[in-house]
């Protein structure tokens, strides 16, 4: 019995996972030009507490870098990603950084990066639709200086796009306090007049 439990504790001390650990000194290096999956996280985070398995297991069983970032420690790498909660997880097929938003169960994982980061037309011409050879031929006949202005212009329609979502969000959650506002003094009308209504109906009841 004791055999058993010294090598059991061996295996357990031996398992590892093929998750990387990144920090600011390394980030680029294993993770710039490929596809990668990477979790921003803090050690005190429930909610990452409740990722790590099955990220650790999504890093066994992909062909992508799939890593993990303690923002404790690594500040300004988190900040430079524009992490504000935990976990925040963001993705790359090799070309720029994307934010993660959907469920975060194995199964899950396991679909996006075979959906999302699996083999594309950017990894291979061959798999390329002709509305995808379009676009990457138009991409390809445009020097560099014409590529990072509409890198730049991207960046701002971006900045522009989420603004204005924010002025509409807002804009709809005056309009839904408004209309909240609207309903209850409704209710509280209708509840007053029920109210005079029963107590007719009982004081009726007793004259008879």
């Amino acid at each position: 019995m004791k055999v058993f439990f010294t090598i059991l504790t061996v295996l357990l001390i031996s398992q590892s996972y093929a998750t990387e650990y990144l920090t600011k000194d390394d980030f680029e290096s294993k993770t710039s030009g490929k596809k990668a999956f990477v979790a921003f996280k803090a050690p005190w985070c429930g909610h990452c507490k409740k990722l790590k398995p099955d990220w650790d297991k999504l890093a066994d069983v992909v062909d992508i870098v799939v890593g993990e970032v303690d923002c404790t420690v690594e500040k300004d790498l988190c900040a430079k990603h524009g992490v504000q909660g935990f976990p925040t997880i963001k993705y790359t097929n090799g070309f720029g950084w994307k934010k993660y938003e959907k469920a975060r169960d194995l199964s899950s994982l396991e679909k996006f990066v075979e959906e999302e980061l699996g083999d594309s037309c950017l990894d291979d011409p061959n798999l390329c639709s002709e509305e995808e050879l379009e676009k990457l031929n138009k991409y390809k006949s445009m020097n560099t200086d014409e590529i990072h202005i509409r890198l730049e212009e991207i960046e701002t329609e971006k900045e522009d796009a989420d603004a204005l979502f924010k002025v509409k969000v807002e804009k709809l959650q005056k309009k839904y306090k408004e209309l909240q506002e609207k309903k209850n003094k409704n209710v509280a009308d209708l509840d007053e007049e029920e109210s005079y209504l029963r107590y007719t109906l009982n004081s009726n009841k007793e004259e008879l």
